[in-house]
């Protein structure tokens, strides 16, 4: 059985959303993060939660869940998908964050295990998207969720909204 996890499912949300602030902070200043592409209206990222261990011993209870969701990196192109992939992963190795990647040609796909418990993966698709997808250690069931996070993260240079973006002020569906 696991080690019980410590955090809530509101600490470990908070955590992750500033794992991605922090990554894209270190990212040129006209990405953001957006979990719906303009140009791909009909993939939508949602953030869910799921069961991560149970208690075989009481009828298989589950007795910790983890959190994800995704992002698409808004300010690519497919022209340029192959520098930001590369940059994203620097940025977590940067940090010293045990990095990996598959493929060498497209679709490419790398992450990171980051202390903590926590995961970041960056994919490219066919036509030159890139998605960054998080996850959390795991957190006791039915721990308070805490604030939702938000549809659109945007590049701490311009989180005052001068550039007419919603910001990551704004929050989301679970």
């Amino acid at each position: 059985m696991s080690q019980e996890p410590e955090a809530t499912q509101a600490a470990v949300r908070a955590q992750l959303l500033r794992h991605y602030t922090e990554t894209l902070a270190a990212l040129p200043a006209e990405l953001a993060l957006v979990r719906s592409h303009p140009d791909l209206p009909k993939a939508v990222f949602h953030g869910y939660t799921a069961p991560h261990d149970y208690d075989p011993i009481h009828d298989y209870d589950w007795l910790w869940e983890k959190f994800s969701i995704g992002y698409w990196l808004l300010g690519t192109t497919p022209e340029s998908c192959e520098r930001y992939f590369d940059l994203v992963l620097g940025v977590w190795s940067d940090r010293g964050w045990l990095t990996g990647t598959t493929g060498t040609s497209r679709p490419r796909s790398g992450g990171a295990k980051i202390p903590g418990g926590y995961g970041l993966g960056v994919t490219q698709s066919m036509n030159g998207y890139l998605s960054i997808v998080g996850s959390t250690p795991p957190f006791p069931v039915d721990s308070a969720a805490g604030d939702p996070l938000p549809d659109r993260i945007d590049h701490p240079s311009r989180s005052d909204g001068s550039d007419g973006s919603v910001g990551e002020g704004q929050p989301a569906q679970p």
